[in-house]
C-alpha cells in the first residue's frame, strides 16, 4: 500500500530529527469507568518532558507533544488513571530490542501522488 507523497518527510523521520524526552511519566490505567468497560489494564504515557529550563510547566521543564489520550486500546472507552505511576528516563544504551530485517520483515516505503 503506497503512502501519500505529501507525507514523505513525516514518514522518514529518524531519531536525530526529533526532540528526545529527558523523561516520561507512565501511568497504569484501567478500563473500568462504565458498566460496558472491558476491564483492560496496562501502562500508558501520561506526559513527556525535556528539562532544559523552559517555562511551560511548574517545574520549568518543557512539555513535549505526546499521544496521551487515555483511551482503552481494546474497546476505545475512557480509562481511569490509577495511583500507580512511574517516571522513566532514557538509558545510554539505545539499541533496539528487536532488529529490523532480522526479527521482523522490513519493506521499502512506496509513495503515490
Amino acid at each position: 500500500m503506497p503512502f501519500p507523497r505529501k507525507f514523505q518527510s513525516l514518514l522518514e523521520i529518524e531519531r536525530g530529527d526529533v526532540t528526545i524526552p529527558d523523561y516520561v511519566w507512565l501511568v497504569y490505567a484501567v478500563c473500568a469507568v462504565t458498566k460496558d468497560s472491558c476491564g483492560w489494564g496496562g501502562w500508558m504515557v501520561e506526559s513527556a518532558f525535556q528539562n532544559d529550563g523552559g517555562q511551560s510547566t511548574s517545574t520549568g521543564d518543557i512539555l513535549l507533544p505526546t499521544m496521551d489520550e487515555q483511551r482503552c486500546p481494546i474497546c476505545g472507552r475512557e480509562t481511569f488513571r490509577t495511583g500507580a505511576s512511574v517516571r522513566m528516563a532514557p538509558t545510554q544504551d539505545q539499541r533496539l530490542p528487536r532488529k529490523p530485517g532480522v526479527d521482523y520483515a522490513v519493506a521499502p516505503i512506496e509513495y503515490d501522488e
